[in-house]
């Protein structure tokens, strides 16, 4: 019967060698269906559990563990880093001369430089196995003719990928090159977030992974155990624990200096444009209400009666100019569905996510829309927005913003009460029921 102890190595070597390989050793025993079985929001080791238990059930427990220590060289008691190929087999252990590859932003060359310091001096792993190119010794030879296929060919060849995740990372091109790489050749890997960059960022561009904060103790002891037994090291831990005490003593600062990126975030843009049309839309509207202000001074300046005083003053002019907006803004969303119009109306009046019912008819014409491309569904807020890069949702957008969004005077308000029953309020689903916008 399988020692505990074997079966804990391997499922532990399971986790350590990714997803994808732990797959492909169930699949080739028979397994491979127990093994997706599990939801995908669970993580690998459920995935291991869950095949291992119905080996034991099947009475192939012990086939089943030998054939793994196996797979994955662990009858020595050692786990030998193996990658799967595009086909699906795979390819020898990690060379002898296999280095750690710290994948980092030029504009972070200090806390990559810190970095491999603590790691060749808390780990003995020599300075000839750990690729930082801002590290002098550690870089790019000089008279390398071909930087990317240099990069290519060590990468390919790394028995650990380290991605430094800082803001700077993801405004660089050569970064994102490596990350893919690394993601298409199925390379083991140690991400480390570097804040305020988080978990949520960093799986929109891998998905799920294993990895570690760059500013929390334990995450750096995985990351010693990690190199310790991917290189088969000597394991000292005083002499780690020294060095990464040193270590965390200058991560304030260089958290302090790190680079700001240069990228904004697509939903800040979207509602910076927003706004800025929303304030465009506001402008437009009192300069309108500075033209009517002077010609009703004019006629009351000519007025010689009360009676002309008062048609003076009525807002004739701001009513026929909420009439027709509203005029053009009912026409923009008139062939548009239900939900495409509630999600107008969420975003542009609430400046929030349109979530229907589930299983609701305006819940099907939400999906509909999707496929249409007229709404964008996020996943991290589950809800939907609308696609203004849509021509007819750009032009809904530019016409219900100058309706919505205009400066309107106390006296149309009270016009607007009197006619509809209604308060006016741009954010009021009732008003947008009353004009026939939704």
């Amino acid at each position: 019967m399988a020692k505990s102890e074997d079966i804990t190595r391997l499922i532990e070597a399971m986790v350590d060698g990714g997803g994808a390989r732990a797959e492909a050793f169930f699949v080739a025993h028979d397994l491979g269906l127990t093994y997706d079985s599990v939801s995908k929001g669970w993580g690998i080791r459920k995935h291991v559990n869950a095949a291992l238990l119905q080996a034991e059930r099947d009475g192939r427990q012990d086939e089943i563990v030998e054939a793994g220590l196996e797979a994955y060289d662990l009858t020595a008691g050692e786990l030998a880093s193996t990658k799967r190929t595009s086909s699906g087999g795979t390819v020898p252990q990690i060379s002898a001369n296999s280095r750690v590859f710290i994948s980092h932003a030029s504009a972070d060359k200090e806390l990559a430089d810190a970095l491999a310091d603590l790691i060749r001096l808390g780990t003995g792993l020599s300075h000839e196995r750990i690729l930082c190119t801002s590290l002098e010794g550690m870089g790019i030879p000089v008279g390398t003719t071909n930087y990317l296929e240099y990069l290519r060919e060590q990468l390919s060849d790394a028995g650990l990928v380290l991605p430094l995740f800082t803001p700077a990372f993801f405004d660089s091109e050569v970064c994102l090159i490596e990350i893919g790489a690394m993601w298409g050749l199925q390379m083991p890997a140690f991400p480390l977030l570097v804040p305020p960059v988080d978990y949520g960022r960093v799986e929109k561009l891998l998905g799920k992974f294993q990895g570690a904060k760059i500013n929390q103790s334990a995450g750096l002891s995985q990351l010693h155990d990690r190199i310790v037994r991917t290189f088969s090291l000597k394991a000292e831990t005083s002499m780690w624990e020294e060095k990464k005490a040193g270590f965390d003593k200058r991560l304030p600062s260089l958290l302090k200096s790190l680079a700001e990126s240069t990228r904004v975030d697509a939903n800040d843009l979207r509602a910076a444009k927003r706004r800025t049309t929303e304030i465009e839309a506001q402008v437009a509207g009192l300069e309108a209400k500075v033209k009517e202000l002077e010609e009703q001074n004019r006629a009351l300046h000519t007025a010689k009666t009360a009676d002309e005083a008062d048609v003076a003053m009525a807002p004739k002019d701001e009513i026929e100019q909420f009439e027709e907006l509203a005029k053009a803004a009912v026409e923009t969303v008139r062939l548009l569905s239900r939900a495409v119009r509630l999600a107008l109306y969420e975003d542009l009046g609430r400046s929030e996510y349109y979530r229907p019912d589930a299983f609701s008819s305006d819940a099907e014409d939400a999906e509909r829309a999707q496929r249409d491309d007229l709404l964008a569904y996020d996943e991290d807020d589950g809800g939907y927005t609308p696609n203004y890069d849509d021509p007819a949702m750009g032009d809904a957008r530019e016409a219900l913003v100058s309706l919505l969004h205009s400066h309107w005077s106390d006296d149309f308000e009270q016009w607007f009460r009197t006619k509809y029953r209604k308060r006016w309020a741009a954010n009021s689903l009732p008003v947008w029921d009353a004009l026939k916008l939704v």
